[in-house]
């Protein structure tokens, strides 16, 4: 272990947002993710670029927003014909610790919409170079243990987090697997249904599941905890806790409302006393933060140089604060689509560019319960404006009070009181599309439609696949 440079974790969990009890959340109890957050500092209000998984972990990865670079459409460059290269002279954040002397690897699926050699980018698990083979979801591999002493370590360790929870079935199980005999379920019964959906049963066991995973997680963070204390790397190491992005609600992932993209996102350095006033134990950060900069606030707490190329800042630096964070949304899968979004300090302007089709689009989740049961609902007339907003006619512009509306029902994008706040953000997302280049507006490659279609030949029903 070195003594000198510190070691760095990324705790990856997928699919989670912040519901742990750190955060307020009182019907679960998270005292390992807790312990982590009093001994650090945790971020009340960080938001991911992407609400779904690979766009998310491009952009992470690269300290770059996904629509700057052409990493935004989920699960894109798999197949040959279809390949996207970063721009030349980009690196990621595992190959810039690797050049500084770093053990790198990452346990769990990689994930990112770019062609790249993994083995430039850790130092063990899977090394195949040949087209697709590192874009599973499990190519990855590694710990700490296998780390040699003289060189310390960048890590990517990830748990299914919100995966877990597609049922309470589901948790269930997953708790037993980590040694629950009689698993801790949250109780469907006490769960608050927030207003944006209806209050069913099963919408009420949906929730309970998420709840459920939370437990989970705090456990696979318990562990990880005692074994970074069993290595010796305890005191050495800085530890940042993320997600990807937000929960398997409706109005959730693959969203860009709360629900899809407000994550959870702690940094914290147990015991390292010459970064307690860098990251001051216990402390709450209230303003809007970019999950992307995780990525230059990693390589500076490590001294590894930021590349010019990031739209990352370290978040520990005094100007750091960001007035305005920015997210996109683009085709996922077979369900084409195109939306970006800009937080303040008080509002959320969202941009809907396909106006067409509904927002809720049949994907993977459709045929879950509670989805079905909404959309039922929805065809009976028996959900509330707010509840049918994503089953009916969409706008073309949604503006919503986060303070007033935390749930985002009320579009005030044709408010007369609030167009001064509209045209000031409408503005400000037009000025990142144009400053970025966003590769959404320009053709996707027909290899990459095509494959797609391959894929899921009966699910690819939208007009876009037509000619492929």
């Amino acid at each position: 272990m070195s003594t000198t440079r510190p070691n760095i974790l990324w705790i990856y969990i997928e699919d989670q947002d912040p519901r742990y009890s750190c955060y307020g959340e009182p019907l679960v109890n998270t005292p390992n993710i807790d312990s982590l957050a009093d001994q650090g500092v945790l971020f009340e209000r960080a938001y991911s670029p992407a609400p779904v998984c690979s766009p998310s972990r491009s952009g992470i990865l690269t300290g770059t927003y996904p629509i700057r670079t052409g990493t935004h459409v989920q699960r894109s460059s798999r197949f040959p014909g279809e390949e996207i290269y970063l721009p030349e002279g980009m690196k990621t954040v595992p190959e810039l610790f690797r050049e500084a002397g770093y053990f790198t690897f990452n346990r769990g699926k990689d994930d990112y919409n770019f062609d790249y050699n993994r083995s430039k980018l850790y130092s063990t698990g899977n090394d195949r170079e040949d087209p697709g083979a590192n874009k599973g979801v499990k190519a990855g591999g590694g710990h700490w243990s296998e780390c040699p002493a003289d060189m310390p370590f960048f890590a990517q360790m990830q748990t299914n987090g919100g995966k877990n929870g597609y049922s309470l079935e589901a948790a269930g199980k997953m708790l037993n697997r980590l040694g629950q005999e009689k698993p801790t379920l949250v109780d469907p019964a006490d769960v608050t249904v927030p207003p944006q959906y209806p209050d069913t049963l099963e919408m009420r066991k949906l929730i309970a599941a998420q709840l459920t995973t939370m437990l989970i997680s705090d456990i696979e963070v318990g562990n990880m905890i005692d074994s970074l204390k069993e290595g010796g790397h305890w005191g050495n190491t800085i530890i940042f806790l993320l997600s990807d992005h937000g929960a398997y609600f409706p109005r959730a992932k693959q969203m860009c409302y709360e629900e899809g993209l407000h994550i959870p996102l702690i940094i914290a350095a147990p015991d390292m006393d010459n970064l307690q006033d860098l990251i001051p134990p216990g402390q709450r950060r209230r303003e809007q933060t970019a999950l992307l900069d995780v990525t230059a606030t990693t390589l500076a707490l490590a001294d590894v140089a930021i590349p010019d190329t990031m739209d990352s800042v370290n978040l520990f630096e005094p100007d750091c604060r960001r007035e305005l964070v920015f997210a996109a949304r683009d085709r996922c899968e077979w369900v084409a689509d195109r939306t970006r979004t800009v937080i303040g300090e008080r509002y959320r302007y969202l941009k809907n560019y396909m106006t067409d089709r509904p927002l809720a689009q049949h994907n993977y989740r459709s045929v879950w319960p509670s989805f079905v049961e909404i959309e039922q609902m929805y065809q009976r007339g028996e959900l509330t404006p707010a509840q049918a907003l994503p089953y009916g006619p969409r706008p073309a512009e949604e503006l919503y009070d986060l303070l007033e509306d935390p749930h985002e029902l009320v579009n005030l994008a044709d408010d007369p009181e609030h167009q001064g706040i509209l045209q000031e953000l409408r503005q400000a997302l037009e000025d990142w599309v144009t400053e970025t280049d966003d590769k959404g507006q320009y053709p996707e490659q027909p290899a990459a439609l095509k494959f797609t279609k391959l894929m899921f030949p009966a699910q690819c029903t939208d007009p876009l696949f037509d000619d492929v």
